[in-house]
């Protein structure tokens, strides 16, 4: 589905002016969000490419993905083009919806940064595939299994929900925060930490290539 990117205001998006000095210039392009019926005992996929993603918790009976495109400055039209080229496809097959953000440009992107939101019930299983940029997760109690090639990651999670945690890095810090005395870990160049005493029944994996890797059992 190719995405229908609407002009956010200025105004809205800007911020206050601070201590004299004006906001930067740029221009925010939105979606209108993507909303998708699910089962209690669906699983959720996403494949994004490049930028800012946040996967939510949520208490709503459905899955739902928000887009936002953010261009360096408001005449960058070869920005607004490129955006305007971006696809999500989604195929609910097999009890997992799959979801994937593609047609994102692999060598001059204008200053274009693309920045989702992925809000899911807490309860179900999320399976995570990323290229580069900045991951949070927050709230969800169901399995997690989360690839990220470059950049940081970092996963909040209940510790009372969680069975078994895993992070590594290829290159980076891998840290299990929480988990107390449970945690192992070992690493030189890229880093392993493992915490297994929970009494929940979710497992947690993590793994970025390049970049640091977090869980806080909270």
């Amino acid at each position: 589905m190719k995405l229908a990117l609407t002009l956010a205001t200025l105004s809205a998006l800007a911020g206050p002016v601070v201590m004299g000095v004006a906001p930067a210039r740029g221009a925010m392009l939105v979606t209108d969000p993507h909303v998708y019926p699910v089962t209690s005992n669906h699983r959720v996929r996403l494949e994004f490419p490049v930028g800012e993603l946040k996967v939510l918790a949520t208490d709503e009976p459905h899955v739902r993905f928000d887009l936002r495109v953010r261009c360096r400055r408001w005449s960058d039209e070869r920005c607004a083009e490129m955006a305007d080229r971006l696809i999500l496809d989604s195929d609910d097959t097999g009890g997992t919806l799959n979801l994937k953000l593609h047609k994102f440009p692999h060598w001059n992107n204008h200053g274009m940064t693309v920045i989702g939101t992925l809000s899911v019930p807490r309860t179900l299983a999320v399976d995570i595939e990323m290229g580069v940029g900045e991951l949070t997760i927050s709230g969800i109690e169901g399995d997690l299994d989360v690839q990220l090639g470059v950049g940081e990651a970092d996963i909040r999670a209940l510790r009372s929900r969680a069975g078994h945690v895993t992070v590594d890095t290829g290159i980076g810090d891998a840290d299990i925060h929480g988990g107390g005395s449970g945690t192992r870990s070992r690493g030189f160049i890229g880093s392993h930490a493992v915490w297994d005493e929970g009494q929940g029944r979710a497992s947690v994996r993590l793994h970025v290539g390049v970049g640091d890797a977090s869980v806080r059992l909270e």
